[in-house]
């Protein structure tokens, strides 16, 4: 029922989407999406509907993975570093499977098994990241299109899309009140109360959120696992590096994440 009614929100939005009210998040998977959602749905007094049984047929602030077309409606699309996506998606993957997660069993126990070799250690992330890597390159599973195209279509190759309000996850986590402040009043062309605002972004806090937890200290049992930016430096090796430098050089230096094109070279990767 959930599949339908994800696959039915997608049908309509194009179609009815700006009637219906509805405000995209967009984003590929794992770049902050679902907090960022909430916090900005919570301001704009808008319902952020989870795990739905049936369409959305209300204005809501609505998540997803869907590839950018002209006929959507207006909305937000949060990037964060592709590298960082990697790493990010490889220990939620793990996480599923060590959980015993049936869906995640059936969907990638027989293939990281190939991938990685029978009995493979999942905490081994440099050794495994350069095949999850090139697999999710190849075959992305929740999303229709890999990181670099997905982003690069949303983005237009870098010029950006009148329709779309864009942000980072590094802003979010350097500047929380301020990004969300910014766009939220260019979606809506008021500024927020600066009282909401703040309760919100502590509301969604990582310590609130985790029970105590600061930024940086790891827990890969939970969903979020850590929550900054620049994490991949401790998890990529040079193999991985250069592979990722191969299928999406051009994107991670289009939205500004290097500025060396041979960035992947100049840097000491663990061993």
């Amino acid at each position: 029922m959930r599949k339908m009614s994800s696959k039915a929100n997608q049908i309509l939005a194009p179609r009815f989407g700006q009637h219906l009210g509805y405000v995209l998040n967009s984003e590929y998977p794992k770049a902050g999406g679902t907090w960022f959602g909430k916090m900005a749905a919570e301001i704009m007094q808008l319902p952020y509907p989870e795990h739905n049984a049936f369409p959305t047929g209300c204005p809501c602030v609505l998540h997803n993975h869907w590839n950018w077309s002209p006929r959507l409606p207006r909305g937000f699309y949060l990037t964060r570093d592709g590298r960082d996506v990697m790493v990010s998606l490889y220990f939620h993957r793990v996480r599923e499977l060590t959980a015993n997660n049936p869906v995640a069993e059936r969907r990638f126990g027989k293939r990281y098994d190939k991938l990685f070799g029978k009995g493979w250690d999942p905490n081994d992330s440099i050794k495994n990241l350069r095949p999850f890597i090139r697999d999710e390159f190849d075959r992305p599973r929740d999303s229709r299109q890999n990181w670099r195209d997905h982003v690069m279509n949303w983005h237009d190759g870098g010029r950006g899309r009148k329709n779309v309000i864009y942000l980072k996850y590094e802003e979010l986590l350097s500047d929380p009140q301020a990004t969300v402040t910014r766009v939220v009043s260019e979606m809506t062309g008021q500024t927020p109360d600066p009282w909401v605002v703040n309760q919100t972004v502590e509301k969604y806090d990582m310590k609130r959120q985790t029970g105590g937890r600061a930024a940086g200290v790891e827990d890969r049992s939970s969903f979020i696992r850590k929550g900054v930016a620049g994490d991949w430096v401790n998890h990529f090796s040079n193999e991985s590096a250069e592979l990722m430098h191969e299928l999406a050089g051009d994107a991670i230096l289009s939205l500004g994440y290097e500025k060396d094109p041979q960035w992947w070279q100049n840097r000491t990767y663990p061993d």
